[in-house]
């Protein structure tokens, strides 16, 4: 009961006071990082700590819009936070109402072809009874298709519903994100496969688009360990990212059918943390590491501490 615990974690760091510094100027500035050091010296403590620094008056909400003109590139669009979140409910009870008249229409059907063989058969007798049910079941199951193949169908925009691709509405800190071992289409985001291609039952592009911990992280902290062990194009891709501050969604695998959709550019405005040892920093791409250390700040992390009474009580803390 005598030992009080710091409410931050930036405060609960053993031993890492220079980097605790550095992190303070970060949060300020937004410059990325890369902590050197061995596992257990608190590299992703430090992460999380510098998410709860940042403010989250810039965080923003992210949706995707089908693109009339061409269906492979969707439109993006960001919101203040917790907007985009009102606005696909709204657009889910407009949708719901448009096609209520469409449902009373297909329920009153169903009650005719279910009524009408019974009559027929009463008046005409087996054959034409046989024959109306037939025709009926044929004709329920037309209407049916049409139906969806209209709610499917693009000139339907009044029926549009956006894709909540990033919600921040219940976010209370800046996120963050832990892209660890993360491969391409986790990090970058992805666009879902979908064999039904032809005949309008596809599901639309927009809807397929999946972001990426670079997206997520908008606003906030992108935490990845091993930094080196990312493939040398996942790298890449990753520092095209921090560059542009916006990195578009597409398929990544060849074979998806999701290859050939690429949306407009998504914001993935977050602060890098990479860590790594010694060993893994050296196999790091040269660029990434060069756009780090000149924009940032490198920072090798203690593994040792003096033996102190001050720092006997901050282990106390920790324990």
């Amino acid at each position: 009961k005598e030992i009080k615990v710091p409410i931050k974690l930036i405060d609960q760091v053993v031993g890492q006071d220079q980097a605790i510094q550095i992190i303070k100027k970060v949060a300020k500035q937004r410059r990325h990082v890369l902590l050197i050091g061995e596992p257990g010296t608190g590299k992703s403590m430090i992460g999380q700590a510098l998410s709860e620094l940042l403010p989250k008056e810039i965080l923003v909400d992210v949706i995707s819009l089908p693109n009339q003109t061409d269906e492979n590139v969707p439109l993006i669009r960001t919101l203040p936070r917790g907007k985009a979140f009102e606005l696909v409910n709204k657009a889910k009870l407009s949708t719901m109402n448009y096609f209520k008249s469409q449902n009373i229409l297909f329920f009153f059907l169903i009650i005719i072809a279910i009524v009408s063989p019974w009559w027929i058969r009463k008046e005409y007798g087996d054959i034409m009874a046989a024959a109306s049910l037939i025709g009926s079941m044929i004709f329920i199951a037309a209407f049916s298709l049409f139906i969806n193949l209209s709610r499917r169908s693009k000139l339907t925009e009044k029926t549009t519903i956006p894709k909540l691709l990033i919600d921040n509405s219940s976010t209370r800190k800046s996120p963050f994100v832990d892209a660890t071992g993360a491969h391409a289409g986790a990090l970058l985001g992805d666009c879902l496969h979908d064999p039904l291609q032809s005949g309008g039952l596809g599901t639309p592009a927009y809807e397929r688009l999946v972001p990426g911990m670079i997206h997520r992280a908008n606003g906030g902290v992108l935490f990845i360990d091993e930094i080196a062990t990312l493939k040398a194009h996942s790298q890449q891709e990753l520092l095209t990212a921090m560059q542009e501050k916006k990195y578009p969604i597409t398929g990544q695998s060849e074979r998806s059918s999701g290859a050939m959709v690429r949306s407009e550019p998504v914001p993935c405005d977050f602060i890098l943390i990479a860590a790594g040892n010694l060993e893994t920093i050296k196999h790091m791409h040269p660029a990434l590491r060069s756009r780090v250390r000149g924009y940032g700040y490198e920072v090798y992390m203690n593994d040792t501490m003096p033996d102190t009474i001050e720092n006997r009580n901050k282990l106390m803390i920790f324990v």
